[in-house]
């Protein structure tokens, strides 16, 4: 479990109330060297990313902790090593992404017969149907894989998470216009590939 640091006195008094802070400004000052800025990042984001790990893993709140986990360690790691520009919360979204995507991976049985058992299909199934459906989710799989970042993460994002037109926009750090056209273009692409 990552401990947080209390945010300090100092840190309080350099920048306003750390919990109204923008995301921009707590990522410059993790960059500076703040661990309480980044406690602060963990205390903002941790319960909806355990929400999203837990999805993406199938319900799992234990390894949806540890995906998260991992995926703040990433993120300070990678804060700290470079000063690029950057969208704070959709980049933590697409860490724990990929690192539930890792764990599914690692998971994963190489057999293909136990794959089968992961089918969601009726009792009185077809075998034959079975593989069918898990081929078709296999392929949906790996075309939303295949689609730009942002067009995945909201993709991802509104049609897993709920997320309204409002908060994709936030996330995303653009206008609703803007991200309605990207969740027509990902919803497009993804049909246009898996129809070929």
């Amino acid at each position: 479990m990552l401990h947080t640091a209390p945010i300090d006195h100092a840190d309080r008094l350099a920048g306003g109330a750390p919990a109204g802070e923008s995301d921009e400004r707590l990522v410059a000052r993790v960059r500076a060297g703040s661990d309480a800025a980044f406690a602060t990042i963990v205390i903002r984001y941790r319960e909806p990313l355990l929400g999203f790990a837990a999805r993406l893993l199938g319900g799992s709140h234990a390894d949806a902790e540890d995906v998260v986990q991992d995926a703040f360690i990433r993120a300070l790691r990678g804060l700290r090593a470079s000063d690029r520009p950057m969208v704070l919360r959709p980049w933590l979204y697409m860490i724990v992404r990929n690192r539930a995507y890792d764990h599914i991976r690692a998971a994963r049985p190489a057999d293909g017969a136990d794959r089968l058992q992961l089918v969601a299909a009726p009792e009185h199934s077809d075998p034959f149907e079975s593989a069918a459906a898990r081929e078709e989710l296999d392929r949906v799989v790996a075309e939303i894989g295949r689609l730009p970042d942002r067009q995945r993460l909201a993709l991802v994002q509104r049609e897993m998470c709920g997320a309204s037109h409002r908060e994709l926009s936030d996330r995303l750090g653009t206008s609703i216009p803007a991200t309605k056209s990207l969740l027509v273009r990902a919803r497009t692409s993804l049909a246009e590939a898996v129809a070929a």
